[in-house]
């Protein structure tokens, strides 16, 4: 794997700064809660990027350091003080709730042909049992009734396709489009449909095929919204790992995760560009949740274990890692920003490397011909 240096980074085609970018959108849009306002925020960044752009600290321990890095400066602090404790930082519901009544954005992931709903969520899940029951979750506890489960499975494209066709008939126009499905740590090789590796195949292929599918539906929202799942784990990837993604043989449980994460960061900042020239009045964002007690942990017998003796009271629930998430996808506060890696409603600094056009450009060529379509197709 190759370290990110002064060298190595002289042959790249690197986007403006990033420190540039933000403050012109922060000139323009909004203010922003930034990593300073949060208990050790500034820290977390400052140490998390200088681990990725590391030339001498082993690559393959990057990942599991950040985890332990966020669990002691963020976690620790956060259960100890409780949200309350964490200065100038109002509670995400009530900026939320300011955006629903405000009426200026439709909140839905799908909205009926027709008459226009005020909110219609369309769910996707191959664990149908769960989906469903979520679903009566959701009906039961917002009294919305526009809610449906379909099946989805993200490691199969004609899952995909099938999926996509399905929502297709149900509505004209997709206003939010949360891309939320991963799987982590997979000890051994595990194929999908079409043979890549389940951790690039599911975390970013898949979400790349489904998006692509859907943005048609995308572009006939008055305004819209992708937000995609990423992870601190991108952090740990100068490049990836595509010799990996198709054979058992340099398969990298960790490198194949974390590169799965770089991809979606990468393809967060062309898909923004590319709209940005052509349909301004949609935004793709992506974020890292925290590091989150889910199914994640069950893929791999050491961290389930590590989990089971005590280690997930020290981590975050699903419902605090959905924070960021709900932020992205209702806040006014975030209207017109696009392209941009946040965590924990703030704007943070993402891995150099995702800034490299090349890259960008090359995983869009890979990313094309694994899903079948022409290399130079673009979105």
């Amino acid at each position: 794997m190759k370290d990110i240096g002064a060298a190595s980074m002289s042959n790249r085609t690197a986007e403006p700064k990033q420190q540039e970018v933000t403050a012109a959108i922060t000139n323009v849009v909004y203010i922003p809660a930034t990593p300073g306002t949060q208990f050790g925020g500034e820290l977390f960044d400052r140490t998390v990027v200088r681990l990725s752009a590391s030339r001498y600290f082993p690559k393959r321990l990057v990942e599991i350091c950040i985890l332990m890095v966020e669990i002691i400066i963020l976690n620790i602090p956060e259960w100890i003080l409780g949200e309350k404790g964490l200065p100038n930082v109002p509670p995400v519901e009530k900026r939320i709730a300011s955006s629903i009544a405000s009426s200026k954005v439709v909140i839905a992931d799908a909205v009926s042909k027709g008459e226009r709903r005020k909110v219609a969520v369309i769910t996707g899940d191959r664990a149908t049992e769960a989906g469903i029951q979520a679903v009566k979750s959701i009906k039961a506890k917002t009294g919305n009734m526009n809610v449906e489960f379909l099946y989805l499975d993200l490691g199969s494209l004609k899952d995909v396709q099938a999926f996509v066709q399905n929502v297709s008939k149900r509505t004209s126009a997709v206003d939010l489009l949360i891309n939320n499905a991963g799987v982590m740590d997979l000890p051994n090789f595990r194929p999908t449909a079409e043979g890549h590796d389940s951790q690039f195949g599911i975390n970013h292929l898949g979400h790349y095929f489904l998006t692509y599918l859907l943005l048609p539906l995308v572009k006939k929202a008055p305004k819209a919204r992708i937000v995609m799942l990423t992870s601190s784990a991108h952090y740990g990837a100068t490049e990836i790992n595509y010799r990996g993604i198709t054979s058992a043989k340099y398969y990298d449980r960790i490198h194949n995760y974390c590169s799965s994460k770089l991809a979606t960061v990468l393809f967060v900042r062309h898909l923004a560009r590319s709209l940005a020239k052509t349909h301004p009045n949609i935004t793709v964002n992506c974020l890292h949740p925290g590091v989150c007690y889910t199914g994640l942990f069950n893929y791999s017998w050491t961290l389930y274990i590590i989990t089971r003796l005590g280690f997930k009271y020290l981590l975050r629930t699903p419902t605090r890692g959905a924070r960021t998430v709900l932020y992205l996808a209702l806040s006014e506060e975030v209207e017109g920003i696009s392209g941009e890696f946040w965590f924990d409603e703030r704007i943070r600094q993402r891995n150099p490397v995702a800034n490299d056009l090349n890259l960008q450009k090359e995983l869009m060529r890979y990313s094309n011909k694994a899903v079948g379509f022409m290399e130079d197709q673009d979105l």
